[in-house]
């Protein structure tokens, strides 16, 4: 595993929180690029060790959820946080943990929901990748 850094500056605890966040949704098998506090775009295996590729996969799935409509899938992870899910292989996780009413129910509310698409927006609105998280499978 290796992280590709693409911006000047150390990253932010809240960065290396998200990174972790996904390592562990995918189970340390999966490339991706962080592209926001809590958002990443889920990349192809096959461009493992080939970060500019995975880079140049990573902005052009962040423009083509910008000229789709913003729908998405919202679901309950078993480490209490939500996870929405939208085109091309976005996600984002929610900055907070679930409250005990959407545990309890497995549902996002719809607040918390669109809390983590606008994270996703405003992400590719940016077009920043600021790490590559390749997992050299």
């Amino acid at each position: 595993m290796q992280i590709h850094n693409y911006v000047q500056r150390e990253l932010t605890e809240t960065e290396e929180h998200t990174i972790r966040h996904f390592r562990y949704y995918y189970n340390n098998r999966r490339c991706f690029a962080l592209i926001g506090d809590h958002v990443i775009a889920a990349l192809s295996d096959e461009y493992s060790g080939n970060p500019e590729q995975l880079k140049q996969e990573a902005l052009e799935n962040m423009s083509h959820v910008l000229n789709t409509p913003p729908d998405f899938t919202t679901y309950v992870m078993d480490d209490l946080f939500g996870l929405v899910e939208m085109h091309y292989g976005l996600y984002a996780v929610s900055p907070e943990k679930l409250s005990d009413e959407e545990i309890a129910s497995g549902k996002v509310h719809i607040t918390t929901g669109l809390v983590a698409r606008s994270l996703c927006l405003e992400a590719c609105q940016r077009g920043t990748v600021i790490a590559i998280n390749d997992e050299e499978l």
